[in-house]
């Protein structure tokens, strides 16, 4: 703003304070603005017969005036303040406010130097307010600030012999702080909201006013963003900052409004992940609102992480299925020559390696299937303050690493004891590749509050128990929770738990940075504390001496329905050799026509629990109806089945996992007839 144009703003602000004295920047009560104005225009015109509406009407005019000159004042791009002769603050307009951070309530119990601590400028007002002469604009330091002040003598509005003085502080580079263009009464209302909503010059990027959660969003106070002139730029993130500063360059070729995330720096150093709205303005405005989304970039990375696992999983099984089947044929019949060829045989060590291969291939499934698995028990609630202080003997977060267990108020969660203490364990593990080169290990819990409705979110807003594993290891950018084939033991264990806990209606979230460490923050269901339960003595029963064992059935029939020829080629095979007598089909329906032409009695039912059509678990279902003695041994290289897959099976039946050796089934075999 230019010398002139200061000059003419100071001359405005004198000349309409003195002519409406206090009202401009001191709103009176309505009453209190009548009765003051009704005596001073008696008292100050000969016109005492004039009609009491007339007088009203005269006055509602002036009180017009007023807040015209009001609204003025509050919005002019100076700060302002007005100073009693004891230099206390009466009043100060809102760029006077936003500049020196000082709230509405907390004017009138401070004094200049309060909230400016310079001797100089307080001697300049006094001077001020002893010669009735106004001082021009003069420049004093205040800490690392340059202001220039200029300072005016003006008449108290309620005894016009008292001198009061009115002050115009700008930054000696430029205003500090231009107001928004708002109605004054929207500016209480910003301190509010969670946000901080600001207003910047386009052309130079630096803040003008800032208002809302500024401290507590990114740590800094206002009127560092406004004496910071780089910190537009410095508040975004390095790796963000060009991208995100080529973004609203563009934006400002056009006027209208535009938005963008970026990570932005916290004065902790801490990366706090925002959204920006902007609107570009007319004259060079720029105005914008910042929100913190970090906790809904959590939720996405979450669902993203859970949706990936799921899709591994997926694959996890349909793999192991359609492996287990050829494998079972290859070791059937492997085995089979084995027992052909003599002890000499050239041919016995080649079939020996090609059932060698074999069985690592099982293994590999094997680690698939147990990828797939329910791995967690059943949670109830567990001390999760006390469960971390017994944990505390059996962390080794290794040589040279200060372990840190910060204390935490009293908090519960669903989960199951032991498997929650293995769970933190793996996420705490010093052999973790991220862990390497650590020094310092801080665990931590507490209540925590989901306030944030994210649609197909792993954790919906509530109430969890938190517990947070945070490091300053070399860190990593790696997928930690999906080592599906992990040979590294730590990697294998992080995908179990992360599984676990997903299992108990929980997750858990992990971030990291290269050489800045990572952090681990488990989240599970928050619980109640539990009531205390009276223990019962239990009375030992008496101890009943074991049946003999029944007498092995021969030659019962058995219903052997597998949709894989090979498999069940292999497997009459052998049943038969076993002396059963084996019934066979390669589809549900196929097995009900199957049994129903049969006229004697079906002993054993050896289904495949996938089939195409009737799944094998309703069609065992529906032979129990009309053969309510039958016997069930489902077999399977994968089963979506929760039931059958936890082991929960139906009286009289038995599961027997794919790939498996001859003996293996001839033994389940005599095991479900028996």
């Amino acid at each position: 703003m230019t010398g002139a144009v200061r000059a003419a703003c100071l001359a405005a602000v004198a000349y309409h304070y003195y002519l409406t004295a206090g009202y401009l920047v001191r709103p009176r009560p309505a009453s209190q603005t009548l009765e003051t104005g009704t005596r001073l225009f008696m008292e100050r015109t000969d016109f005492e017969q004039w009609k009491a509406k007339e007088v009203a009407r005269l006055l509602a005019l002036v009180e017009t005036e007023r807040r015209y000159y009001q609204e003025m004042v509050a919005s002019l791009p100076v700060a302002l303040v007005v100073l009693s002769a004891d230099r206390s603050i009466v009043s100060a307009n809102r760029a006077f406010r936003q500049t020196f951070g000082v709230r509405t309530e907390d004017m009138r119990r401070k004094s200049i130097e309060q909230i400016i601590p310079s001797p100089e400028l307080v001697e300049k007002i006094r001077d001020v307010h002893l010669r009735g002469t106004t001082q021009p604009s003069t420049t004093i330091e205040v800490s690392d600030r340059k202001l220039r002040v200029a300072i005016v003598p003006i008449r108290n509005w309620d005894d016009e012999s008292e001198v009061e003085t009115l002050l115009m502080v700008e930054e000696a580079g430029g205003f500090a702080a231009p107001a928004v263009p708002r109605p004054a009464a929207a500016a209480p209302a910003a301190l509010d909201i969670p946000a901080i909503v600001w207003q910047a010059d386009a052309a130079t990027h630096s803040f003008t006013s800032v208002t809302g959660a500024v401290e507590a969003m990114l740590g800094y106070p206002a009127a560092h963003w406004l004496a910071t002139p780089q910190f537009f730029e410095e508040r975004i993130h390095p790796e963000d900052r060009a991208a995100t500063m080529a973004f609203y360059e563009a934006a400002e070729s056009r006027e209208g409004d535009a938005s963008t995330e970026f990570r932005a720096v916290a004065s902790s150093g801490n990366v706090v992940w925002c959204r920006e709205t902007i609107r570009i303005g007319a004259r060079g405005a720029m105005h914008g609102v910042l929100t913190d989304v970090t906790l809904r970039k959590q939720l996405e990375q979450q669902l993203l992480n859970g949706q990936r696992t799921d899709a591994l999983h997926g694959l996890a099984s349909r793999l192991a299925h359609d492996l287990n089947n050829p494998l079972m044929i290859i070791t059937g019949y492997g085995e089979e020559m084995l027992h052909t060829l003599q002890a000499e045989d050239p041919m016995r060590n080649d079939v020996e390696q090609i059932l060698g291969a074999t069985e690592r291939i099982s293994g590999i499934t094997g680690q698939l299937l147990g990828f797939t698995r329910r791995l967690a028990n059943p949670a109830e609630p567990v001390d999760v303050a006390a469960l971390i202080e017994k944990l505390e003997e059996r962390l080794s977060p290794g040589e040279g690493v200060k372990l840190e267990i910060e204390p935490g108020e009293a908090a519960w969660a669903m989960a199951d004891a032991e498997q929650l203490e293995e769970t933190i364990l793996a996420l705490a593990s010093g052999a973790r590749e991220d862990a390497k080169e650590r020094t310092r290990l801080t665990i931590s819990h507490r209540v925590d509050a989901i306030a944030e409705q994210f649609a197909g979110a792993t954790l919906g807003a509530g109430m969890y128990t938190s517990i947070t594993i945070r490091d300053n290891g070399r860190g990593t950018d790696a997928k930690v929770f999906e080592a599906v084939l992990a040979k590294d033991p730590a990697a294998a264990a992080i995908a179990r738990a992360y599984s676990t806990v997903r299992e108990w209606g929980g997750d858990i979230a992990f971030s990291s940075q290269p050489f800045r460490g990572s952090t681990f923050t488990i989240y599970l269901p928050y619980a109640e504390e539990p009531a205390a339960v009276v223990e019962i003595p239990v009375v030992a029963p008496v101890p009943v001496e074991p049946a003999a064992p029944a007498v092995e059935p021969v030659r019962e029939t058995i219903l052997l329905v597998e949709d894989e020829a090979g498999i069940r080629a292999l497997v009459r095979k052998i049943l038969r050799r076993e002396r059963y007598n084996v019934l066979e089909a390669g589809s549900g329906e196929e097995a009900v026509n199957v049994a129903g032409g049969h006229e004697g009695r079906i002993d054993l039912l050896v289904t495949d629990v996938m089939l195409p059509g009737i799944g094998g678990r309703e069609l065992a279902e529906g032979m129990r109806e009309s053969l309510p003695d039958l016997k069930i041994l489902y077999i399977s290289g994968y089963t979506s089945d929760e039931d059958v897959r936890a082991g929960a099976f139906p009286p009289g039946s038995k599961f027997l996992q794919k790939p498996f050796t001859l003996s293996s089934l001839v033994g389940k075999v005599r095991e479900a007839l028996s």
